[in-house]
């Protein structure tokens, strides 16, 4: 996985920063697509233990995770969101499928899933993301693209 999120951190963008302010009060610049890149590492472990550690180093701890179907406030809220998708939707992964945008605190990516012969159903999204003063995410409202129908009933 490390080989793979160097490669994608590789193809990102390197113009994007969020500020982060420090103990003593001076702002410092953060890669955004290194948030980006945790965000993306974290949606894809499958690693109980390794996600917990990528959600604290991605979101604040009342970080929000919120979309049309799932939401989560807290890194136990959103580990638990994570992996619940994570079992309905087994050997998806999310891909970077935009480059990414940011000004002030605000960051907008989109992504893909799927399209694969472990996970034929195609799924693209866009995520808008608050990034906070320590660097992390605050929030993110995510948006699915495009997505199977559902099945008739």
């Amino acid at each position: 996985m490390a080989s793979a999120l160097a490669v994608l951190g590789a193809r990102l963008s390197s113009g994007a920063h969020a500020a982060e302010r420090t103990s003593e009060g001076r702002t410092r610049m953060v890669g955004v697509n290194d948030i980006v890149v945790r965000y993306l590492a974290a949606w894809n472990e499958q690693d109980a233990k390794r996600r917990r550690d990528l959600i604290a180093a991605t979101w604040t701890e009342d970080g929000t995770y919120v979309d049309r179907v799932r939401d989560g406030r807290g890194h136990d809220a959103i580990d638990g969101m994570i992996a619940k998708a994570q079992g309905q939707f087994p050997g998806y992964r999310l891909n970077l499928a935009s480059g990414i945008e940011a000004h002030h605190d605000y960051v907008r990516f989109s992504w893909v899933a799927g399209a694969t012969a472990d996970a034929p159903l195609y799924i693209k999204g866009t995520d808008f993301a608050v990034i906070a003063d320590d660097g992390r995410i605050k929030s993110v409202v995510g948006f699915v693209d495009a997505a199977p129908a559902p099945a008739a009933r």
